[in-house]
């Protein structure tokens, strides 16, 4: 009978008339009607199927969080082991304290670390402390650093659930004069903005670019130099790059030294986790500035993100990644030049981004990839669970979406 997702998109339908778009996570919803899967209800290794039994290689991984693969019998057995035990408690967990301790031996710059439940919410949590410690009011923002800030609409990367609902219909005129978003690479630019409010500014939070990443090895060491010349705090926000392009993330991979970092995606293969960490007298600042959650210390999160760190320590996860994360570019760089697709692969291959010229050959594409068992996101993330054989086989099927969209 051929591609069918009839199934899934009925049940997604119904869930219309109770759930508020369709899914609490706007980069989730599905727009490909007839081709995309609506609902998926299971995952093992780096395939996902759909409420009609289709099964895709996935390179969407819960769109980043999901960096070792679905079901991985080590974090797994932690997580199930954990609950045995209990969830959460009206006072710490042990696992409170070993996790953080972890984080400061494979993050440079961790001295103390705390933990919330999601990047947004870890990212205006470093902004609330930076306020505090400088005294100053006024945030410079780089990319998008979570709906929390409102100046997410900002230049660069939109999450493609984000694109067409900017955040400052919904803020205060007041706030949204406090945020201002500078362009990446662009260290002109910043160094006009901090010596024009030099004290005003807090921090300076930044959210790596994927189509320019490489820039970041000129660009953050020059912004890093400006911060401290003008007294403000560098945040990096790592959601996506930690756990990817390092186990610290940019600051790692470019070797620079953030005051504070932000954690969260793939520190626990999937697992609702976040992590805000850097220099002792800074995170220490969050208790009497009454930054607080009760699910902060949910120990099966907890549990998941100390054995993802002895994943990725015992079995090369960040070499893994870059190497099949370049097969995978380069294969489909080179599947786009073959059939004349106006397409590129770029910035780096942990987080690369799939580029056309024209939007509609986009979504002509991503049509053709699910219909073909493909299921791709702009940013395709290689896991652990991608072995050569899987990404040759994608390519295969690649191979077939790309004829199918060009019939």
């Amino acid at each position: 009978m051929g591609h069918t997702v009839r199934k899934s998109w009925q049940r997604y339908r119904k869930s219309l008339s109770y759930l508020g778009g369709g899914s609490s996570t706007n980069s989730k919803r599905p727009k490909l009607e007839d081709a995309e899967p609506a609902l998926i209800v299971r995952g093992r290794g780096c395939r996902v199927w759909d409420c009609d039994g289709n099964e895709y290689i996935d390179f969407r991984g819960a769109l980043g969080p999901v960096s070792l693969g679905y079901c991985i019998e080590e974090i797994d057995r932690a997580v199930t082991r954990q609950l045995e035990q209990g969830i959460i408690f009206g006072h710490p967990h042990p696992l409170e304290g070993e996790v953080a301790e972890l984080l400061t031996e494979v993050v440079p710059g961790a001295e103390r670390v705390r933990f919330l439940k999601t990047g947004g919410e870890a990212v205006a949590a470093c902004i609330h402390i930076a306020r505090g410690f400088t005294g100053r009011k006024k945030i410079l923002h780089c990319g998008y650093n979570g709906w929390l800030s409102p100046p997410s609409r900002g230049r660069g990367y939109q999450p493609s659930g984000m694109r067409g609902s900017p955040s400052e219909s919904g803020a205060s005129a007041v706030l949204d004069d406090l945020h201002v978003s500078l362009p990446w690479g662009d260290i002109d630019a910043w160094r006009e903005a901090l010596e024009d409010k030099a004290s005003d500014i807090a921090a300076v939070v930044v959210a790596s670019d994927y189509a320019e990443m490489e820039k970041g090895r000129e660009f953050l060491p020059a912004l890093r130099q400006l911060t401290r010349n003008h007294g403000c705090l560098l945040v990096m926000d790592e959601i996506v790059t930690g756990f990817r392009l390092a186990i610290g993330g940019a600051h790692e991979y470019f070797s620079i030294d953030p005051d504070m970092a932000v954690f969260a995606k793939a520190m626990a293969n999937g697992m609702p986790v976040s992590a805000y960490v850097g220099r002792a007298d800074l995170i220490d600042l969050a208790t009497s500035l009454g930054i607080s959650s009760t699910f902060g210390g949910e120990t099966l999160s907890l549990a998941a993100t100390r054995a993802v760190i002895r994943f990725y320590r015992e079995h090369r996860v960040i070499d893994h990644i870059w190497e099949k994360g370049k097969m995978f570019s380069a294969g489909l760089q080179a599947l786009f030049e073959r059939h004349g697709l106006p397409a590129s692969m770029r910035g780096v291959p942990p987080c690369p981004l799939i580029e056309f010229e024209e939007d509609d050959l986009l979504e002509s594409f991503l049509r053709c990839a699910y219909q073909s068992g493909v299921s791709l996101y702009t940013v395709p993330y290689v896991g652990y669970s991608h072995s050569e054989a899987d990404i040759r086989e994608a390519f295969e099927r690649l191979e077939q979406a790309i004829k199918l969209m060009q019939r």
